[in-house]
Protein backbone atom coordinates (compact mmCIF):
# COMPACT_ATOMS: atom_id res chain seq x y z
CA UNK A 1 0.00 0.00 0.00
CA UNK A 2 1.35 3.52 -0.84
CA UNK A 3 1.93 5.84 1.71
CA UNK A 4 -0.13 9.13 1.92
CA UNK A 5 1.30 11.88 -0.25
CA UNK A 6 2.86 15.30 1.29
CA UNK A 7 -0.08 16.61 1.02
CA UNK A 8 -2.26 14.64 3.24
CA UNK A 9 -0.07 15.24 5.81
CA UNK A 10 -0.58 19.52 5.77
CA UNK A 11 -4.41 19.02 5.27
CA UNK A 12 -4.45 16.48 8.46
CA UNK A 13 -1.63 18.99 10.29
CA UNK A 14 -4.13 21.81 9.52
CA UNK A 15 -7.34 20.21 10.82
CA UNK A 16 -5.26 19.36 14.15
CA UNK A 17 -4.19 22.52 14.27
CA UNK A 18 -7.91 24.19 14.32
CA UNK A 19 -9.22 21.95 16.77
CA UNK A 20 -9.83 24.87 19.61
CA UNK A 21 -12.08 26.28 16.29
CA UNK A 22 -14.59 23.31 16.43
CA UNK A 23 -16.46 24.29 19.26
CA UNK A 24 -17.66 28.11 17.51
CA UNK A 25 -17.47 26.27 13.78
CA UNK A 26 -19.88 23.41 14.78
CA UNK A 27 -22.31 25.98 16.44
CA UNK A 28 -22.35 27.88 13.30
CA UNK A 29 -22.78 24.70 11.35
CA UNK A 30 -25.48 23.32 13.62
CA UNK A 31 -27.83 26.05 12.45
CA UNK A 32 -27.62 24.91 9.13
CA UNK A 33 -30.67 23.74 7.97
CA UNK A 34 -28.77 20.34 6.31
CA UNK A 35 -27.01 19.88 9.49
CA UNK A 36 -29.28 21.16 12.12
CA UNK A 37 -30.66 18.33 14.97
CA UNK A 38 -27.96 15.85 13.86
CA UNK A 39 -24.97 17.43 15.17
CA UNK A 40 -24.53 15.02 17.47
CA UNK A 41 -23.80 11.43 16.11
CA UNK A 42 -21.52 13.74 13.80
CA UNK A 43 -19.38 14.70 16.19
CA UNK A 44 -19.66 11.23 17.61
CA UNK A 45 -21.32 12.50 20.85
CA UNK A 46 -24.05 10.59 20.60
CA UNK A 47 -23.48 7.21 19.73
CA UNK A 48 -25.89 4.28 18.38
CA UNK A 49 -25.50 0.38 19.64
CA UNK A 50 -22.57 -0.59 17.26
CA UNK A 51 -23.09 -3.77 14.79
CA UNK A 52 -22.06 -7.16 15.60
CA UNK A 53 -18.76 -8.24 14.75
CA UNK A 54 -17.56 -8.80 11.99
CA UNK A 55 -19.51 -6.10 10.78
CA UNK A 56 -20.26 -4.13 7.50
CA UNK A 57 -19.84 -0.46 7.49
CA UNK A 58 -22.12 0.57 4.42
CA UNK A 59 -22.07 4.71 3.42
CA UNK A 60 -24.09 6.10 1.40
CA UNK A 61 -24.08 9.90 0.98
CA UNK A 62 -27.61 10.96 -0.41
CA UNK A 63 -31.34 9.63 -1.35
CA UNK A 64 -29.53 8.38 -4.85
CA UNK A 65 -26.79 6.92 -3.54
CA UNK A 66 -29.20 5.18 -0.74
CA UNK A 67 -31.12 4.21 -3.44
CA UNK A 68 -28.57 2.51 -5.31
CA UNK A 69 -27.56 0.89 -2.08
CA UNK A 70 -30.70 -0.94 -1.04
CA UNK A 71 -29.90 -4.02 -3.09
CA UNK A 72 -26.47 -4.37 -1.51
CA UNK A 73 -28.29 -3.56 2.06
CA UNK A 74 -30.91 -6.07 1.76
CA UNK A 75 -28.64 -9.19 0.46
CA UNK A 76 -26.23 -8.35 3.17
CA UNK A 77 -28.73 -8.58 6.12
CA UNK A 78 -30.34 -11.87 3.92
CA UNK A 79 -26.66 -13.31 4.19
CA UNK A 80 -24.83 -11.67 7.23
CA UNK A 81 -28.07 -11.15 9.46
CA UNK A 82 -29.08 -7.00 10.35
CA UNK A 83 -27.12 -7.06 13.23
CA UNK A 84 -23.90 -7.43 11.19
CA UNK A 85 -24.76 -4.10 8.75
CA UNK A 86 -24.01 -0.42 9.64
CA UNK A 87 -25.38 2.31 7.35
CA UNK A 88 -24.69 5.93 7.44
CA UNK A 89 -25.88 8.61 5.12
CA UNK A 90 -24.64 12.44 5.05
CA UNK A 91 -27.94 13.99 4.54
CA UNK A 92 -31.19 13.72 6.53
CA UNK A 93 -33.26 12.81 3.23
CA UNK A 94 -30.48 10.08 2.93
CA UNK A 95 -31.51 8.92 6.33
CA UNK A 96 -35.41 9.15 5.93
CA UNK A 97 -35.12 6.91 2.97
CA UNK A 98 -32.77 4.52 4.41
CA UNK A 99 -34.76 4.40 7.48
CA UNK A 100 -38.10 3.62 4.88
CA UNK A 101 -36.62 1.46 2.73
CA UNK A 102 -33.55 -1.20 3.86
CA UNK A 103 -35.85 -3.36 5.50
CA UNK A 104 -35.23 -4.81 8.45
CA UNK A 105 -32.07 -2.32 9.27
CA UNK A 106 -31.27 -1.39 13.07
CA UNK A 107 -28.04 0.53 12.81
CA UNK A 108 -28.35 3.86 11.01
CA UNK A 109 -26.68 6.51 12.00
CA UNK A 110 -24.84 10.23 10.20
CA UNK A 111 -21.43 9.92 8.43
CA UNK A 112 -19.09 11.84 10.98
CA UNK A 113 -17.03 14.53 9.78
CA UNK A 114 -13.77 13.75 8.49
CA UNK A 115 -11.85 14.57 11.38
CA UNK A 116 -8.91 12.96 12.86
CA UNK A 117 -10.08 12.56 16.57
CA UNK A 118 -13.56 11.93 15.18
CA UNK A 119 -12.61 9.32 12.51
CA UNK A 120 -11.02 7.44 15.49
CA UNK A 121 -13.74 8.00 18.21
CA UNK A 122 -16.33 6.46 14.96
CA UNK A 123 -14.22 3.34 14.23
CA UNK A 124 -13.12 2.55 17.79
CA UNK A 125 -17.27 2.42 18.72
CA UNK A 126 -18.37 0.99 15.67
CA UNK A 127 -15.05 -1.06 14.92
CA UNK A 128 -16.64 -2.08 11.26
CA UNK A 129 -14.35 -5.21 9.46
CA UNK A 130 -15.07 -4.07 6.10
CA UNK A 131 -16.26 -0.62 4.35
CA UNK A 132 -18.23 -0.12 1.16
CA UNK A 133 -18.37 3.26 0.08
CA UNK A 134 -21.08 4.33 -2.77
CA UNK A 135 -20.61 5.46 -5.91
CA UNK A 136 -17.27 8.00 -4.99
CA UNK A 137 -17.24 9.78 -1.58
CA UNK A 138 -13.35 9.88 -0.99
CA UNK A 139 -12.25 11.14 2.92
CA UNK A 140 -8.78 11.72 3.23
CA UNK A 141 -8.93 10.82 6.95
CA UNK A 142 -11.36 7.88 6.99
CA UNK A 143 -9.19 6.11 4.21
CA UNK A 144 -5.90 6.66 6.16
CA UNK A 145 -7.68 5.19 9.55
CA UNK A 146 -9.28 2.78 7.68
CA UNK A 147 -5.94 1.95 6.07
CA UNK A 148 -4.02 1.52 9.41
CA UNK A 149 -6.22 -0.11 10.57
CA UNK A 150 -6.25 -3.13 7.89
CA UNK A 151 -9.98 -2.18 7.60
CA UNK A 152 -10.77 -3.51 4.10
CA UNK A 153 -12.53 -0.74 1.59
CA UNK A 154 -14.73 -1.71 -1.44
CA UNK A 155 -15.94 1.49 -3.41
CA UNK A 156 -19.50 -0.04 -5.41
CA UNK A 157 -21.32 1.44 -7.72
CA UNK A 158 -18.56 3.79 -8.90
CA UNK A 159 -19.11 7.11 -10.80
CA UNK A 160 -15.80 8.47 -12.23
CA UNK A 161 -16.75 12.58 -13.67
CA UNK A 162 -15.54 14.11 -16.02
CA UNK A 163 -14.59 16.97 -13.70
CA UNK A 164 -11.90 14.50 -12.06
CA UNK A 165 -9.36 15.10 -14.77
CA UNK A 166 -9.85 18.85 -13.97
CA UNK A 167 -8.41 18.08 -10.37
CA UNK A 168 -5.67 20.86 -9.20
CA UNK A 169 -2.74 19.32 -9.92
CA UNK A 170 -1.37 19.98 -6.19
CA UNK A 171 -4.36 17.55 -4.97
CA UNK A 172 -4.15 15.10 -7.37
CA UNK A 173 -1.48 12.86 -5.54
CA UNK A 174 -4.36 13.07 -2.84
CA UNK A 175 -6.74 11.26 -4.62
CA UNK A 176 -4.61 8.79 -6.59
CA UNK A 177 -3.76 7.44 -3.52
CA UNK A 178 -7.22 7.35 -1.80
CA UNK A 179 -8.36 5.25 -5.26
CA UNK A 180 -5.39 2.97 -4.46
CA UNK A 181 -6.16 2.36 -0.65
CA UNK A 182 -9.38 0.77 -2.16
CA UNK A 183 -8.80 -2.97 -2.31
CA UNK A 184 -11.51 -3.41 -4.76
CA UNK A 185 -13.46 -0.56 -6.74
CA UNK A 186 -16.59 -1.62 -8.97
CA UNK A 187 -17.41 0.34 -11.56
CA UNK A 188 -20.54 1.07 -13.43
CA UNK A 189 -19.65 1.79 -16.95
CA UNK A 190 -16.94 1.24 -19.50
CA UNK A 191 -16.90 4.91 -19.34
CA UNK A 192 -16.36 5.18 -15.38
CA UNK A 193 -13.21 2.35 -15.65
CA UNK A 194 -11.62 5.02 -18.83
CA UNK A 195 -11.70 7.90 -16.45
CA UNK A 196 -10.59 6.52 -13.42
CA UNK A 197 -7.63 4.46 -15.73
CA UNK A 198 -6.40 8.07 -17.86
CA UNK A 199 -6.17 9.51 -13.98
CA UNK A 200 -4.23 7.41 -12.59
CA UNK A 201 -2.44 4.06 -14.40
CA UNK A 202 -1.09 2.42 -11.18
CA UNK A 203 -4.62 1.07 -10.37
CA UNK A 204 -5.39 -2.89 -10.48
CA UNK A 205 -8.05 -2.64 -8.44
CA UNK A 206 -11.25 -1.44 -10.58
CA UNK A 207 -13.35 -3.24 -13.00
CA UNK A 208 -16.86 -2.31 -14.42
CA UNK A 209 -19.28 -4.43 -12.10
CA UNK A 210 -22.37 -2.50 -13.69
CA UNK A 211 -25.10 -0.47 -11.75
CA UNK A 212 -27.26 -1.70 -8.58
CA UNK A 213 -29.93 0.36 -9.23
CA UNK A 214 -31.37 -2.06 -12.17
CA UNK A 215 -31.43 -4.52 -9.11
CA UNK A 216 -33.81 -2.58 -6.96
CA UNK A 217 -37.04 -4.64 -5.64
CA UNK A 218 -39.32 -4.08 -8.76
CA UNK A 219 -41.30 -0.66 -8.16
CA UNK A 220 -44.23 -1.19 -10.37
CA UNK A 221 -47.95 -1.37 -8.54
CA UNK A 222 -50.45 -3.74 -8.49
CA UNK A 223 -54.05 -2.49 -10.10
CA UNK A 224 -55.35 -2.01 -7.27
CA UNK A 225 -52.79 -0.13 -5.37
CA UNK A 226 -52.54 2.55 -7.94
CA UNK A 227 -56.60 2.73 -8.44
CA UNK A 228 -56.10 3.18 -4.16
CA UNK A 229 -53.46 5.43 -4.49
CA UNK A 230 -55.26 7.60 -7.05
CA UNK A 231 -58.32 7.84 -5.15
CA UNK A 232 -56.43 8.91 -1.72
CA UNK A 233 -53.84 11.67 -3.68
CA UNK A 234 -57.17 13.39 -5.49
CA UNK A 235 -55.75 13.40 -9.11
CA UNK A 236 -58.33 13.50 -12.30
CA UNK A 237 -59.28 10.61 -14.22
CA UNK A 238 -57.32 9.96 -17.26
CA UNK A 239 -53.46 9.83 -18.42
CA UNK A 240 -50.77 10.96 -15.85
CA UNK A 241 -47.68 13.02 -16.45
CA UNK A 242 -44.91 12.50 -13.61
CA UNK A 243 -42.12 15.70 -13.83
CA UNK A 244 -39.84 14.10 -11.03
CA UNK A 245 -36.02 15.94 -9.36
CA UNK A 246 -36.92 18.98 -10.52
CA UNK A 247 -35.03 21.95 -10.32
CA UNK A 248 -35.31 26.28 -10.08
CA UNK A 249 -35.69 27.28 -13.44
CA UNK A 250 -37.79 24.33 -14.56
CA UNK A 251 -41.08 24.33 -12.49
CA UNK A 252 -41.86 27.48 -14.66
CA UNK A 253 -41.57 25.76 -17.99
CA UNK A 254 -43.18 22.84 -16.95
CA UNK A 255 -46.63 24.65 -15.65
CA UNK A 256 -46.77 25.91 -19.33
CA UNK A 257 -46.30 22.48 -20.92
CA UNK A 258 -49.32 21.17 -18.73
CA UNK A 259 -51.66 24.36 -19.47
CA UNK A 260 -50.86 24.11 -23.55
CA UNK A 261 -51.34 20.23 -23.80
CA UNK A 262 -54.79 20.99 -21.52
CA UNK A 263 -56.02 22.76 -23.94
CA UNK A 264 -55.44 20.09 -26.35
CA UNK A 265 -55.88 17.06 -24.15
CA UNK A 266 -59.03 16.94 -21.79
CA UNK A 267 -57.96 14.22 -19.25
CA UNK A 268 -54.74 14.83 -17.79
CA UNK A 269 -52.68 15.75 -14.84
CA UNK A 270 -49.41 15.61 -13.29
CA UNK A 271 -47.20 14.98 -10.54
CA UNK A 272 -44.40 17.01 -10.13
CA UNK A 273 -41.50 16.36 -7.51
CA UNK A 274 -39.21 18.87 -6.44
CA UNK A 275 -34.84 17.30 -6.01
CA UNK A 276 -35.49 19.30 -2.69
CA UNK A 277 -38.68 19.13 -0.87
CA UNK A 278 -37.37 22.46 1.03
CA UNK A 279 -38.68 23.94 -2.07
CA UNK A 280 -42.23 22.63 -2.10
CA UNK A 281 -43.50 26.18 -1.18
CA UNK A 282 -41.42 27.74 -3.83
CA UNK A 283 -42.81 25.48 -6.40
CA UNK A 284 -46.85 25.62 -4.41
CA UNK A 285 -46.57 29.40 -5.51
CA UNK A 286 -45.23 28.91 -9.32
CA UNK A 287 -48.96 26.11 -9.63
CA UNK A 288 -50.94 28.78 -8.20
CA UNK A 289 -49.71 31.34 -10.51
CA UNK A 290 -50.34 29.16 -13.38
CA UNK A 291 -53.29 28.39 -12.58
CA UNK A 292 -53.04 24.97 -11.90
CA UNK A 293 -55.36 23.57 -9.29
CA UNK A 294 -53.05 21.21 -6.68
CA UNK A 295 -52.95 19.01 -3.83
CA UNK A 296 -49.98 19.09 -1.43
CA UNK A 297 -48.99 14.72 -1.03
CA UNK A 298 -48.38 15.68 3.01
CA UNK A 299 -52.31 16.93 3.19
CA UNK A 300 -53.27 13.77 1.37
CA UNK A 301 -51.34 11.40 3.79
CA UNK A 302 -53.95 12.63 6.49
CA UNK A 303 -56.66 12.50 3.71
CA UNK A 304 -57.05 15.74 3.33
CA UNK A 305 -57.47 17.56 -0.58
CA UNK A 306 -57.78 21.11 -1.40
CA UNK A 307 -59.72 19.68 -4.50
CA UNK A 308 -61.07 16.53 -5.53
CA UNK A 309 -60.09 16.12 -9.35
CA UNK A 310 -56.53 18.32 -9.28
CA UNK A 311 -54.66 19.18 -12.00
CA UNK A 312 -51.22 17.71 -10.07
CA UNK A 313 -49.60 16.36 -7.09
CA UNK A 314 -47.11 18.07 -5.35
CA UNK A 315 -44.98 15.75 -4.37
CA UNK A 316 -43.80 17.14 -1.02
CA UNK A 317 -42.42 13.99 0.83
CA UNK A 318 -39.23 12.07 0.80
CA UNK A 319 -38.98 8.56 -0.66
CA UNK A 320 -42.21 8.75 -2.32
CA UNK A 321 -40.99 9.34 -6.67
CA UNK A 322 -40.57 5.72 -7.19
CA UNK A 323 -43.73 4.58 -6.64
CA UNK A 324 -45.42 7.60 -8.14
CA UNK A 325 -44.09 6.77 -11.15
CA UNK A 326 -46.66 3.45 -11.36
CA UNK A 327 -49.24 6.27 -11.64
CA UNK A 328 -47.65 7.87 -15.06
CA UNK A 329 -48.10 6.73 -18.40
CA UNK A 330 -44.54 8.95 -19.34
CA UNK A 331 -41.85 10.61 -17.01
CA UNK A 332 -40.03 13.46 -17.24
CA UNK A 333 -36.68 13.55 -15.22
CA UNK A 334 -35.49 17.10 -14.30
CA UNK A 335 -32.13 18.53 -13.60
CA UNK A 336 -31.64 18.14 -17.45
CA UNK A 337 -33.34 21.34 -18.98
CA UNK A 338 -30.68 23.52 -17.19
CA UNK A 339 -27.39 22.94 -16.50
CA UNK A 340 -27.61 20.57 -13.63
CA UNK A 341 -26.45 17.21 -14.97
CA UNK A 342 -29.35 15.53 -14.92
CA UNK A 343 -30.57 12.64 -12.52
CA UNK A 344 -30.96 9.22 -13.05
CA UNK A 345 -33.28 7.81 -15.56
CA UNK A 346 -33.72 4.21 -14.09
CA UNK A 347 -36.85 5.08 -11.85
CA UNK A 348 -39.16 5.47 -14.43
CA UNK A 349 -37.55 2.88 -16.85
CA UNK A 350 -37.97 0.25 -13.97
CA UNK A 351 -41.99 1.61 -13.96
CA UNK A 352 -41.96 0.94 -17.43
CA UNK A 353 -42.78 4.33 -18.62
CA UNK A 354 -41.32 6.63 -21.55
CA UNK A 355 -38.72 8.71 -20.43
CA UNK A 356 -38.05 11.89 -21.36
CA UNK A 357 -35.44 14.35 -20.65
CA UNK A 358 -33.42 17.55 -21.63
CA UNK A 359 -30.10 17.86 -22.99
CA UNK A 360 -27.88 18.29 -19.90
CA UNK A 361 -27.50 14.78 -19.02
CA UNK A 362 -23.74 15.04 -18.04
CA UNK A 363 -24.03 13.00 -14.98
CA UNK A 364 -25.70 10.31 -16.23
CA UNK A 365 -24.13 9.78 -19.50
CA UNK A 366 -24.03 6.21 -19.78
CA UNK A 367 -28.02 5.80 -18.37
CA UNK A 368 -29.05 7.91 -21.34
CA UNK A 369 -27.02 5.99 -23.92
CA UNK A 370 -28.14 2.83 -22.74
CA UNK A 371 -31.67 4.06 -22.84
CA UNK A 372 -31.67 6.14 -25.82
CA UNK A 373 -30.33 2.79 -27.58
CA UNK A 374 -33.12 0.85 -26.46
CA UNK A 375 -35.25 3.27 -27.95
CA UNK A 376 -36.65 3.93 -24.04
CA UNK A 377 -35.88 7.50 -23.86
CA UNK A 378 -36.41 10.62 -26.29
CA UNK A 379 -34.28 14.07 -25.49
CA UNK A 380 -35.99 17.09 -25.42
CA UNK A 381 -34.53 20.57 -26.13
CA UNK A 382 -36.45 22.96 -24.61
CA UNK A 383 -40.15 23.49 -23.45
CA UNK A 384 -41.83 23.66 -26.72
CA UNK A 385 -40.70 20.54 -27.49
CA UNK A 386 -41.07 18.74 -24.12
CA UNK A 387 -44.89 19.65 -24.90
CA UNK A 388 -44.68 18.12 -28.48
CA UNK A 389 -42.64 14.78 -26.82
CA UNK A 390 -45.50 14.24 -24.28
CA UNK A 391 -48.68 15.29 -27.04
CA UNK A 392 -47.14 13.19 -29.37
CA UNK A 393 -47.32 9.97 -27.26
CA UNK A 394 -50.46 10.25 -25.74
CA UNK A 395 -51.59 10.90 -29.09
CA UNK A 396 -50.34 7.77 -30.40
CA UNK A 397 -50.52 4.58 -27.86
CA UNK A 398 -48.89 2.37 -30.06
CA UNK A 399 -45.75 4.15 -29.76
CA UNK A 400 -46.56 5.34 -26.47
CA UNK A 401 -47.04 1.12 -25.80
CA UNK A 402 -43.72 0.13 -27.22
CA UNK A 403 -41.38 2.78 -25.40
CA UNK A 404 -43.75 1.18 -22.06
CA UNK A 405 -41.92 -2.27 -23.33
CA UNK A 406 -38.48 -1.12 -24.38
CA UNK A 407 -38.25 0.36 -21.13
CA UNK A 408 -39.14 -2.57 -18.65
CA UNK A 409 -36.82 -5.00 -21.03
CA UNK A 410 -34.12 -2.27 -20.57
CA UNK A 411 -34.34 -2.17 -17.44
CA UNK A 412 -34.38 -6.44 -17.12
CA UNK A 413 -31.09 -6.28 -19.09
CA UNK A 414 -28.79 -4.17 -17.04
CA UNK A 415 -29.17 -6.58 -13.70
CA UNK A 416 -26.66 -8.18 -12.36
CA UNK A 417 -24.12 -5.49 -10.76
CA UNK A 418 -25.41 -6.81 -6.96
CA UNK A 419 -24.20 -9.85 -7.66
CA UNK A 420 -20.99 -9.61 -8.50
CA UNK A 421 -20.54 -7.08 -5.40
CA UNK A 422 -21.90 -9.30 -3.02
CA UNK A 423 -20.09 -12.01 -4.19
CA UNK A 424 -16.91 -9.44 -3.78
CA UNK A 425 -18.09 -8.73 -0.36
CA UNK A 426 -18.14 -12.44 0.38
CA UNK A 427 -14.47 -12.80 -0.56
CA UNK A 428 -12.98 -10.11 0.91
CA UNK A 429 -15.01 -10.38 4.31
CA UNK A 430 -12.30 -11.38 7.08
Amino acid sequence: MTKPPLIFHFLKGLLILARPWYPFLTCRLGKSPGLKGTMEPRLMREKIQPAIPPSIWLHAVSVGEVEAAIPIALRIIKRWGADSLLVTTTTKEGYAVAQKKIVELKHLTYYPFDIPHIIDKFLDHYTPSLYICMETELWPILTSALTKRNITMILANGRVSDRLKGTPWLLRPLYRWMFQAYSWIGLQTDEDFQRLKSFTSKIDNAVVAGNTKFDLPDPSLKPDEIADLMRTIGLRDGSVIVFGSTHPGEEEIIADVFNSLKERLNDISMIIAPRHITRADEVASILKSAGITFNNRTDTLDGKHNHKNADCLLLDTVGELTRMYSLGQIAFVGGSLIKRGGHNLLEPAAAGLPVLHGPYMDNFRAITSFLHNANAALEVADGDALKNAIYELLSDSSKLERMKQNSLDAYEKGKGATDRIISKIEELMP
